[in-house]
């Protein structure tokens, strides 16, 4: 009987821990060069949301760095950039954490104008190596 129960814990437990690693999901390299090109930084994501579509890969792929708007500041710590293409809006927000060595890049998605932001990528910008060809 302790064995039946023991046995049970464990197939219990291998099943939890099966379900906690699901896949991860990775930035598309679309998106990674468009962030590369409007910071002129090297972006090393740490976070991929399954929010964003292959109609979102299709448009930041389309759309050239150009069309971003300027970099505008907000309050010293962040720096935002703006494409908008009819009511669907993209933001990159580029913050510098306190006791942080690298700024941080967070890539938004707005469907309508009023619609609450989400996150598509997150990463850190470092600066580009010398030897590296962007």
């Amino acid at each position: 009987m302790k064995s039946r129960l023991l046995l049970a814990a464990l197939c219990l437990f291998g099943i939890t821990a099966r379900a906690q690693t699901k896949p991860a999901t990775t930035t598309p390299p679309a998106v990674v060069s468009l962030i590369e090109g409007i910071t002129d930084k090297q972006f090393m994501p740490d976070t991929a949301f399954v929010a964003l579509s292959k109609q979102d890969e299709a448009q930041l792929a389309r759309e050239p760095v150009a069309n971003w708007g300027l970099a505008q500041e907000s309050g010293g710590n962040m720096t935002y950039y703006n494409l908008v293409i009819g009511t669907l809006s993209y933001q990159l927000v580029i913050t510098r954490p306190p006791k942080s060595a690298y700024p941080i890049a967070t890539l938004l998605r707005y469907s309508t104008p009023k619609s609450k932001p989400e996150p598509l990528a997150r990463g850190t910008l470092r600066p580009v190596e010398a030897g590296k060809p962007k």
